[in-house]
C-alpha cells in the first residue's frame, strides 16, 4: 500500500487530471481530511533553530513587513476602528489600545505600563502584564498565526487586520511573535497551496465572491495592499451580538460576508459608513437575521458551512437586554466616556474625509477602491490592479499666484529609474530600488505581464524608495517587467530575467492558464508508473 505522502501526491495528480481547465487549487469543503501541519524542509534537523525549521506551536518573532497575507481583502472599517483607538487625538483610553493589542498578539495578555515615549517599534519602551517566558495556554490562545511555506516564506493565516493596524500606525519594522500553525516548508509549490486549501488556511475569493489564484494574493500587510470588503467590515461589528467569533472556522467572517452579499434586503449596498446611527442600525438588522437562522441552515453554499458551524448565537445579543452585553458597548457614541467600536470607526473616517484621495472617502468616486463596481479590482484576473491612495498627513500645497506656481507637480508625470537585485527565481528574495520619482508619493510595485503586486511603497523626500520583496512562486521562468505604478499610471520600469525553478521536478504553479499542460504531465507520470517525482519529493516527517 502506498505511503501516506505518496497517496497525497497521487490524489493531487488525479484531482488535477479530473479538473482540466478549472482552478489549479481545488476548493476545500467542510468535510476536508485531517490537516497536514508538519512537513518541514529536508535540510532541517531536530536541533535546527532557524525560522525555516520552526515546529508547529513555536512562538516565532517576526517582522510584520516580512509576512505574506493569505487573503486578498480586509474590512477597512475594522482597521479604521483600531486606528481610531490608536490615535492620540481620538483615543479616550488610559493606556493606548495599540499596546494592549500588541501585548495580546505577543502572548502577554495586555499592556501593564507605558510612557509618552513608548512605541511599538521598541517593545522595551513598555511592559506587558505577562512577562516573556510566563505565557499560559490562555495568553497564547489569542496570538496570531503563521504557516511556514517553501523556502521559509511566512504566510499569515490570522491577524491581517491587527498587523495591518500596526503597520499603518508604526510601519513594517514592528516585530511581534506569531504562533506557528504549521510548517509546510518541505512541500512543493503546488502541493503547498493545495494543502493550504485543504486546511482552510487561505481565503481565495475576491470581494465579489469570485475565485482567485494564490498569485493574486498581496505580498505584504498594510491597507494599500488589500481590497476593501465592506461585508467583512460590518460583520466584525456584529461579534457576540449575532454570532461568536470563536475561531472554530478560519476566515469565519468572510463566510458570513458571502451570506450577507447574498441577502441584499439587509441593506449592505446602501450602508453609509460615515453615519454612526445608520451603521448601528445595519448591525442590528444583520445580527437579528443571523440568530433567526436554524442551526442547520447553510450559510455558505461553496463550503457547506451552516449557521451552527459558523457559531451563530441562539439569542440576539446572547440573550441580554439592549442596555447590557456587546450591544450596549457597541451602541455607545463617541461622546461617551467609553465609545463603542462603531463610534471610533466613524470618528476616524472623519479624519480621512478631510484628506482628498483617501480610501473610502467618496463612494461615488469611480477610482474609490471601496466601490464594488470599480473596474480596476486588483483581484480580477481580467483587469489591471490599481493602488488605493495611502493615508497622508500632509495637505496639498496651495497655488502661489505671486510666483506663478500652479501647485504640486502631478506625480504621474514624473518618471524614475528602477533597479532589481537579488535571487531572481520563483520564491527568491529581491530588493527593488527606485530613484527620480515624485517625492512623498504612494506607489505600487508590480511584476508583469500578468500583473502581480510585489509591494506598496511611499517615496521619500528625494523621490526614492527601497522595497524588499519576494518573487511570486507562480512566476514562470523567462523575461518579465518590474513596473512602478502611481494612480494607475506606469512611471518607471525595468526588465528582469527570472531563472527556472529548482531541478527537483516540482510542478510549476502558474495559475489557471498553466493548468492543462501541468495536469497532463502529472497524469502521464502516474500512467507510466514512474516513481521519480515521489522519490525525489519524499520527506521524513519530523516531530
Amino acid at each position: 500500500m502506498p505511503a501516506p505522502r505518496t497517496m497525497r501526491i497521487l490524489a493531487l495528480t488525479a484531482a488535477l487530471a479530473a479538473s482540466l481547465g478549472a482552478a489549479v487549487v481545488a476548493p476545500a469543503t467542510a468535510s476536508a481530511a485531517a490537516p497536514i501541519t508538519d512537513e518541514r524542509d529536508p535540510s532541517c534537523t531536530t536541533t535546527s533553530t532557524t525560522a525555516l525549521c520552526a515546529a508547529p506551536d513555536t512562538l516565532l518573532d517576526v517582522r510584520i513587513g516580512d509576512v505574506h497575507p493569505t487573503q486578498p481583502s480586509l474590512g477597512y472599517d475594522e482597521v479604521y476602528y483600531k486606528l481610531g483607538r490608536y490615535s492620540t487625538a481620538l483615543s479616550k483610553d488610559a493606556v493606548n489600545k495599540k499596546f494592549d493589542d500588541w501585548c495580546e498578539a505577543n502572548g502577554q495578555e495586555e499592556a501593564a505600563t507605558t510612557t509618552a515615549a513608548s512605541t511599538l517599534t521598541d517593545p522595551s519602551s513598555f511592559t506587558c502584564a505577562v512577562p516573556l517566558g510566563s505565557e499560559t495556554p490562555d495568553t497564547i490562545a489569542p496570538m496570531k498565526t503563521v504557516v511556514i511555506g517553501p523556502g521559509g516564506t511566512l504566510y499569515l493565516t490570522d491577524g491581517h487586520h491587527t498587523l495591518t493596524s500596526f503597520d499603518e500606525d508604526s510601519g513594517p519594522d514592528v516585530h511581534v511573535r506569531l504562533r506557528v500553525l504549521g510548517n509546510l516548508s518541505g512541500l512543493g509549490t503546488t502541493e503547498f497551496w493545495q494543502t493550504m486549501q485543504d486546511n482552510r488556511w487561505v481565503w481565495l475569493r475576491d470581494t465579489a465572491g469570485r475565485s482567485i489564484t494564490p498569485a493574486r494574493l498581496p505580498q505584504n500587510v498594510g491597507l494599500a495592499a488589500f481590497q476593501d470588503d465592506s461585508a467583512r467590515s460590518i460583520m466584525y461589528f456584529g461579534r457576540d451580538i449575532g454570532y461568536t467569533a470563536d475561531g472554530a472556522v478560519p476566515f469565519q467572517e468572510f463566510y458570513w460576508g458571502s451570506w450577507l452579499r447574498a441577502h441584499p434586503e439587509l441593506g449592505l449596498a446602501s450602508w453609509d459608513q460615515d453615519d454612526f446611527a445608520a451603521s448601528l442600525s445595519l448591525v442590528e438588522r444583520i445580527t437579528r437575521a443571523q440568530v433567526a437562522l436554524a442551526p442547520n441552515d447553510v450559510v455558505d453554499a461553496e463550503s457547506g458551512y451552516t449557521a451552527a458551524d459558523l457559531s451563530t448565537l441562539s439569542a440576539w445579543n446572547d440573550g441580554k437586554a439592549v442596555t447590557k452585553g456587546e450591544w450596549a458597548k457597541l451602541s455607545a457614541p463617541y461622546s461617551s466616556d467609553k465609545p463603542g467600536k462603531l463610534a471610533y470607526m466613524t470618528e476616524y473616517r472623519r479624519t480621512l474625509a478631510a484628506e482628498p484621495g483617501e480610501p473610502g472617502t467618496d463612494p461615488s468616486d469611480p477610482s474609490d477602491p471601496t466601490d464594488p463596481t470599480d473596474p480596476t479590482d486588483p483581484a480580477d484576473p481580467g483587469t489591471t490592479p490599481t493602488e488605493p491612495a495611502e493615508p497622508s498627513t500632509t495637505p496639498s500645497a496651495p497655488s502661489d499666484p505671486s510666483t506663478g506656481d500652479d501647485g504640486p507637480t502631478d506625480p504621474t508625470t514624473v518618471r524614475g529609474t528602477v533597479t532589481v537585485e537579488g535571487d531572481l527565481v520563483a520564491g527568491g528574495s529581491v530588493t527593488v530600488r527606485g530613484t527620480g520619482f515624485a517625492a512623498d508619493t504612494a506607489a505600487r510595485v508590480e511584476i508583469h505581464s500578468d500583473p502581480v503586486l510585489l509591494g506598496a511603497v511611499r517615496t521619500d523626500d528625494t523621490g526614492a524608495f527601497t522595497l524588499a520583496a519576494t518573487v511570486p512562486t507562480s512566476l514562470p521562468a523567462g523575461t518579465h517587467t518590474v513596473v512602478v505604478v502611481v494612480d494607475g499610471v506606469t512611471v518607471g520600469s525595468t526588465t528582469v530575467t527570472v531563472a527556472a525553478a529548482g531541478p527537483d521536478g516540482e510542478l510549476a504553479f502558474t495559475g489557471a492558464e498553466g493548468l492543462v499542460p501541468a495536469a497532463v504531465t502529472a497524469l502521464l507520470a502516474v500512467l507510466v508508473g514512474t516513481g521519480i517525482v515521489v522519490a525525489r519529493r519524499r520527506r521524513a516527517r519530523r516531530a
